[in-house]
């Protein structure tokens, strides 16, 4: 039975921890031997820890010194200091754990790549999530040349996140797998009917046309450009009967942000943020259309959310992977930033019921392609293969 290390950056109701645990209770289902570390908790460590036994990295090492300094671990802090460090924050039950492979769920776990290749002496495996704006703003010294040489394959995540590995971090293209992000699609197709219509009538959005977008409100997600996308379809069309949604998380930083610019903008009745929520399949069911207004998003799992409940996409060009999902069909690709150019089309499915229709259907058809039991095979042959060539 094969035994795999997953590292997790965190445990936030966030795109790529929630990928994992897609792929996990896929992987609990095929045999595989899993254990979970996480570097940091959050509001999904109870789901982690239904799936397979998780572990936090030790933020007070105290509690380790006494395993630490005994046996063969007091003479590697001799030998090696660095991994000695790192295993005194490795918690206690893990220590003297073998796997068969270790697999980094995003970028953000890369720092651990060389520390674990050492301590554990099997294969390293990175899926990665992100695309150059997040590597280069928030985590430049993750992609370095020393955690790269200590992954053995990486996975990204769409052919715009493999494109810039290779062009901007010199990583061998034979060293990338392609294969695209997943959702559970038949979770996402049953949402709760009674907290659907409990949520149209506390948000008052019956007979409304609805157009959702979602995701942390962060410049990187475009939430400005949500903004200004109702602000030009009042200025096209007013006295419309359009509602505008956002589902996720507000930051302080946006929340006051907001509150200054609707009042300039006359537009505090024109789109609802609802914050983080436990069932956002929920609040996508009420969606007419879905608009991706994102500068930069590497594949993201909203977007797939949509589109399993036959939501048409509206999103930029060259803005990450979903153009790729979009490309035979299903939605809608603007140019760059074009805000009018978005609101034009949105208008237009507004006017022509029938399309928005059509291009539900496309998209719906699309994303079964998307579905963890299609994706999850996929990187399954990826760690096998990984630990095969190993033992070979």
């Amino acid at each position: 039975m094969c035994k795999i290390l997953f590292i997790s950056h965190d445990a936030s109701r966030t795109g790529a921890p929630i990928v994992l645990l897609h792929l996990l209770k896929w992987l609990s289902k095929k045999g595989i031997q899993i254990t979970v570390l996480l570097k940091k908790g959050g509001e999904l460590e109870l789901e982690f820890n239904e799936v397979a036994p998780t572990y936090k990295l030790c933020k007070d090492t105290a509690a380790q010194q006494h395993i630490a300094v005994r046996g063969v671990n007091k003479i590697r802090r001799k030998l090696f200091p660095q991994s000695q460090n790192f295993i005194d924050t490795l918690p206690k039950e893990l220590i003297n754990e073998s796997f068969d492979l270790i697999y980094l769920n995003t970028i953000v776990s890369l720092d651990l790549a060389p520390l674990l290749k050492h301590h554990y002496k099997c294969p390293v495996l990175a899926h990665v999530h992100e695309n150059e704006y997040t590597i280069s703003y928030y985590y430049p010294e993750f992609l370095n040349g020393n955690n790269i040489s200590a992954v053995d394959k990486f996975i990204a995540v769409s052919k715009s996140t493999k494109e810039n590995l290779i062009l901007n971090h010199s990583i061998k293209g034979s060293k990338i797998s392609l294969i695209y992000e997943c959702i559970d699609i038949k979770q996402v197709k049953q949402p709760n009917y009674k907290a659907v219509q409990q949520i149209k009538e506390e948000l008052n959005l019956e007979g409304k046309f609805i157009i959702g977008g979602s995701g942390l409100t962060s410049w990187r997600k475009g939430v400005d450009l949500f903004v200004q996308l109702s602000n030009m379809i009042n200025s096209l069309r007013p006295n419309n009967d359009i509602k505008m949604v956002w589902v996720g998380a507000i930051t302080h930083e946006f929340k006051h942000n907001w509150m200054y610019e609707s009042k300039r903008l006359n537009l505090e009745n024109n789109i609802i943020f609802t914050g983080s929520q436990s069932n956002p399949e929920d609040y996508f069911h009420l969606f007419n259309v879905f608009a991706l207004t994102s500068r930069e998003d590497p594949f993201p799992l909203v977007a797939l959310e949509a589109a399993a409940q036959a939501k048409p996409i509206i999103c930029f060009e060259e803005s990450g992977g979903i153009p790729e999902l979009l490309a035979e069909g299903g939605g809608i690709m603007v140019p760059y930033g074009n805000v009018q150019s978005m609101a034009d089309q949105i208008l237009y499915l507004y006017d022509n019921p029938s399309a928005q229709v059509k291009l539900g259907k496309e998209v719906e058809q699309r994303v079964q392609h998307f579905d963890v039991e299609v994706i999850g095979p996929q990187i399954l042959l990826v760690t096998e293969n990984l630990v095969k060539n190993s033992y070979a």
